[in-house]
Parts: C-alpha cells; structure tokens; sequence
C-alpha cells in the first residue's frame, strides 16, 4: 500500500473525522505530555514523548475481569473503540512485545478485545523526543500500526499499515516518502548480559534505588497484576478483580509462610533488566525493552541502568 500525503493545513480536519469514528487518544502538554481522550483537537500536540504510555488502555491499572450474584458470572469485557494517535514506534512495538505475551497459547480475553478495538496511528520520530531515548539500540520493528505519520515540514507523510488505515487516507495523494531510521545519541552497549549477573555493580549502582516501582508502572511492556475478589458484605455477589503489580516490590516474590525469594533490592532491580534484556529475548528472540527511557526519566533518583550495563565488565 502506497504511502499518503496530507497537508499540515487539513490536519485538524482529518483529526476530527477520526474523532467521529470513535474515541481519540492523542497527546497532550499540560504539565507534562500525556495521551489522553480528546474533546478539543487543537489541544493535540505532536511535540514531546508522554510520560505514561498507552498500556492503560489495553489493560487498565485496575479492572474487573467478571461479576458474579450466586451462580451467575458475568464476563467485563472493554466495548470503547479507540483511535490512538500519536504513538512513537517503541510504543507501538511494546504493543507488538505485549502480543507475545497475552496472545499466546492462552489468550487474555480483555487485551485480545481492546486490542481488536483499536486503531493505532503512530508518529514517527525524526528527533529523538528524550535525551533518555535508546531505541536505536532495541531492533525496533517498521509494523504494528495502521498509519505512521511522517513529519515533513509542510505536510505529513503517511505510511499505511493496514487495510484499516488505508481505509481512512484513500482519499489522499499518494507519497513515495520514506522515513530516515531513528538515531538517538543515547545507546545501550551492553546486550549480551548472561556473564553479568553476578556484577558487583548491581549492588553498588542500585543502593539509591527506592523499590518505589516508577520503572514499572512508566514502563510500556511492565504489566504484571495481581488477582484478588472483591466480595460484598453479604458474599453471595462481587467482582474478580486484576490490578497492576510490581517486581520492584518486597511482596512481588511473597510465598506462603512468609519467604521472599528476591529480598534485596539489588535483586529485584537486576530481575528487571535481565526480563527486559535476557529471558524474554532468550523465549521470544527479540528485546522486551523497546528503549523509550521512560523507566530512567521518571526515576526519582534517576538510576540510569543503559549506564550501569554500558559499565560492566565481563
């Protein structure tokens, strides 16, 4: 499919068509940029990087997974059709790394919806947004989105993805642009780092780390939950309950009995990096980090982990 041109003079325009198709998801700046449901489109920006990013859509931070009165369950699943705008390409692919995981041999039902009820139009970086950006460094893959669009000056360049996203530009010129790979200053060295799990510098570089669990929740690929009920007083009627959890918490490896299988914080830290660099790599091929920065830029003490990697030394 052939790419699209769209003027920067019709862009308002074309975004509020997408509005009338759905709920609009797009980039703010208010304190800081955030994705939020659009009422006014030229509150949309396509300056910065959003601090959250998109995940909280496709499993929110606390959900229900079905109600139940007696011996009758009742499935929550999401109805809202989305039309994301505005995500950048390590977003994108930490939706396509998220896949792996909850559309595997054992479905979640919630995400499998939300992702079939969304549209994702991407926004292609020719800047880096963040010094705290290293996706050059990840693989990040050319895909996963129904449109990209391409800043170029005057207009936007836009290259199609899907049937879907041709569906909504098909009325536009056609383009033959393609878009420059992204370079960021910022680059992890450091890959292969079997050898390093023993580092002495696990405990000397993480001993400011708060396990306070920003790096998780900023994280676009971090979504491991909890499950609990939530009965009512009379417990004959409730809900099933998910709710967002940490690794960088004491009780993520809590037991019964009362053992704690990662007790330090150096543990639970290195346990981070090494799903996000090593073990999901070693069962998918591929980087779990998709480089946003996000878990350096919204540390409190802004532990830095492409530097601590970058350090070590077999």
């Amino acid at each position: 499919m052939r790419a699209r041109l769209l003027s920067k003079h019709e862009f308002h325009r074309f975004l509020e068509k997408l509005k009338s198709q759905g709920t609009l998801v797009a980039p703010v700046k208010e304190d800081i940029v955030r994705f939020k449901e659009i009422t006014d489109v030229s509150a949309i920006t396509t300056e910065g990087h959003p601090l959250f990013p998109l995940k909280k859509y496709f499993s929110p931070q606390k959900r229900k997974i079905f109600t139940y009165e007696n011996n009758n369950i009742e499935e929550v699943l999401p109805e809202k059709q989305y039309i994301m705008f505005g995500a950048r390409l390590c977003d994108i692919n930490a939706l396509l790394r998220l896949d792996k995981l909850f559309l595997g041999d054992i479905s979640d039902r919630y995400y499998q919806r939300a992702r079939a009820n969304n549209l994702i139009i991407g926004l292609h970086c020719e800047i880096p947004p963040n010094e705290m950006c290293f996706c050059e460094s990840m693989g990040l893959s050319d895909s996963g989105y129904d449109l990209l669009f391409c800043d170029a000056g005057e207009n936007f360049h836009i290259k199609v993805g899907s049937e879907r996203g041709n569906a909504l530009v098909q009325d536009l010129p056609e383009s033959d642009f393609q878009p420059e790979p992204i370079k960021t200053e910022k680059k992890l060295h450091n890959t292969e780092i079997a050898a390093f799990f023993e580092n002495d510098a696990w405990k000397k570089e993480v001993e400011k780390c708060l396990s306070c669990g920003a790096c998780t929740t900023l994280c676009p690929t971090c979504l491991c939950f909890d499950v609990y009920d939530d009965p009512d007083v009379e417990m004959n009627k409730g809900a099933r309950i998910t709710e967002w959890d940490s690794c960088q918490y004491e009780d993520f490896t809590k037991v019964a009995g009362g053992h704690v299988f990662r007790q330090a914080r150096e543990q639970r830290f290195r346990h981070r990096i090494f799903h996000k660099i090593q073990y999901y790599k070693d069962q998918f091929g591929e980087f779990m980090c998709t480089g946003c920065g996000r878990c350096i830029e919204g540390c409190p003490t802004k532990i830095d982990f492409v530097e601590i990697l970058n350090g070590m030394k077999q």
